[in-house]
């Protein structure tokens, strides 16, 4: 193997696959016959006086509390901290998936992953430099992110794969620009060993991301939004025979960067060389 191959080699080698478990995001409350018996005491929602009741407890203050431990929560994550800001991005973008390119170059190639996926954060984060380098940044090669929200039919990573994929269609949507900082937010703070991707907690990454509209971020992982883009993506790795995460596609061939390394290269510069 030449030094350059050796080199690809490490540069797209990711590491193996992370088994998903769920999380239970419930808290039991007390009963309405519990409340009556402490109220019944002199023990009202106050815990000391009925006749304060009403101002006890989580009542007139719950907001105020959940605002707090939100505003925990969010500085808690961890700040992106610029690792794909020199990643280029359209100044007007069309496609309705997000783009690592201007947009306009001669050849489009195709990443296929989820930000669940150890395997997709770290191409993306560590791994996707030489591409960068090599092309993106050279205006010869366009990057076009798929995030797959369900495989051979099954949904990926139970409700954290589709949620995910939403927010990222929603951050490119309202604020392109953002989109790699979101990318990275979500890749060095996420959990793969539990339900990680609520809307609530994407929304704070968002504003940890410097997105501009957050709440938008929130709607889309809570909601449908974006489906004909998810149903575009699961009929796209149908037709391509996607059959993993992370693949790539060039000119419709599709490459494992893990065990196609070589091939993907020699194909990504035949396409560019034939353009050119």
């Amino acid at each position: 193997m030449t030094q350059d191959n050796r080199t690809r080699r490490r540069v797209l080698q990711v590491g193996s696959g992370a088994a998903i478990a769920g999380l239970a995001g419930c808290t039991d409350f007390l009963s309405s016959d519990d409340d009556d018996d402490d109220s019944s005491n002199g023990n009202g929602a106050n815990g000391e006086n009925g006749d304060n009741g009403e101002n006890g407890g989580n009542g007139a203050n719950g907001d105020d509390e959940n605002e707090s431990d939100q505003s925990t929560e969010e500085d808690e994550l961890e700040e992106p901290k610029g690792v794909l800001d020199p990643i280029p991005t359209p100044d007007d973008p069309k496609s309705a998936f997000p783009i690592a390119g201007e947009g306009d170059s001669p050849v489009t190639i195709k990443l296929f992953g989820t930000w669940k996926s150890p395997e997709t954060s770290e191409f993306v984060l560590e791994e996707f430099v030489d591409l960068l380098e090599t092309h993106v940044k050279k205006g010869t090669v366009d990057l076009e992110v798929h995030a797959v929200p369900s495989l051979d039919g099954k949904v990926l990573h139970g409700d954290d794969g589709p949620r995910l994929a939403r927010a990222g269609l929603a951050v490119w949507d309202h604020d392109p620009e953002q989109f790699w900082a979101f990318v990275e937010c979500v890749a060095i703070n996420i959990e793969t060993d539990e339900e990680w991707a609520t809307p609530d907690r994407l929304e704070r990454v968002a504003k940890k991301a410097d997105v501009d509209d957050p709440e938008a971020v929130y709607e889309a992982a809570a909601g449908e939004a974006y489906q004909d883009e998810l149903d575009e993506t699961v009929e796209e790795i149908e037709k391509l025979s996607v059959d993993d995460v992370p693949q790539v596609s060039v000119e419709g061939t599709v490459y494992s960067p893990t065990k196609e390394t070589d091939e993907l290269y020699a194909a990504i510069e035949a396409a560019v060389d034939e353009k050119a």
